[in-house]
């Protein structure tokens, strides 16, 4: 019987794509008071490069930097750099604009609030991230969705984040239940189901996007075959979730 919901945030609940779109353009809007002649198209593109290289594998780039004021202004940094400038206060300037934005325009999809509401009272519901825990928890506080989670768990505060099973293995002792009495909803395969797969719970791809399956295998470079990138259901949208639990 399933007893545990788990939920991804980034992508997940919280709509990410449109609030770094805001957060650029007002971080860009800093730069060019200082150097006018660099390209916003540029600018986006450097900056997206070295920000999904480095979130995308946090253990190895992010993490070793300790403060989330030192990742955001590395990744300022080293966008910058790629244009030959170079001015700590500029970087400082960037950096902080950017995550201010962030917060004050993260919200949650639509269909969340209401959604939530209902499954807390059926399951206990936890929420498992990666990222830095100051950032992510500010984030979920921004967001207003705090109070729904009975947990709450960062990659940051363990020594590896999602796919490792250390974050799920905590997750399901908090929840007092075994492996396939819990299941876990995100939208990365790669993250987030195969790190639950491979921690034995159920996995739904919440693919709000409609990316297709071989695309992003073959981004990540995850043989199409393997097992542990097949979600055990795919839905585009969590009106549909609530078919998948009852059949688990």
């Amino acid at each position: 019987m399933l007893k545990a919901v788990f939920f991804d945030f980034d992508g997940t609940l919280a709509d990410d794509g449109a609030t770094i779109d805001q957060a650029l353009k007002t971080a860009f809007a800093v730069i060019r008071e200082h150097w006018p002649d660099l390209s916003v198209a540029a600018l986006e593109s450097t900056y997206r490069e070295i920000s999904d290289r480095a979130w995308g594998d946090y253990d190895c780039y992010l993490r070793p930097l300790g403060s989330a004021e030192a990742m955001l202004a590395s990744l300022w940094q080293q966008t910058l750099e790629r244009f030959g400038r170079n001015d700590a206060e500029v970087t400082y300037a960037a950096a902080t604009t950017y995550w201010q934005k962030r917060l004050r325009s993260c919200q949650p999809y639509p269909d969340v609030l209401p959604f939530l509401a209902d499954l807390t009272q059926r399951f206990h519901v936890s929420l498992l991230t990666n990222g830095a825990p100051s950032m992510q928890r500010a984030k979920v506080k921004a967001a207003g969705l705090q109070a729904y989670f009975r947990d709450i768990f960062v990659g940051g505060e363990f020594d590896q984040g999602k796919p490792a099973p250390f974050i799920f293995s905590a997750a399901l002792s908090a929840a007092n239940c075994r492996p396939e009495e819990a299941v876990y909803i995100g939208d990365s395969l790669l993250h987030d189901v195969v790190g639950a797969r491979k921690s034995g719970l159920y996995s739904v791809w919440l693919n709000r996007k409609r990316q297709l399956k071989h695309e992003v295998l073959r981004a990540y470079q995850v043989d199409a075959l393997d097992q542990l990138a097949q979600p055990d259901f795919e839905i585009t949208q969590l009106s549909a979730l609530p078919a998948c639990l009852d059949q688990l």
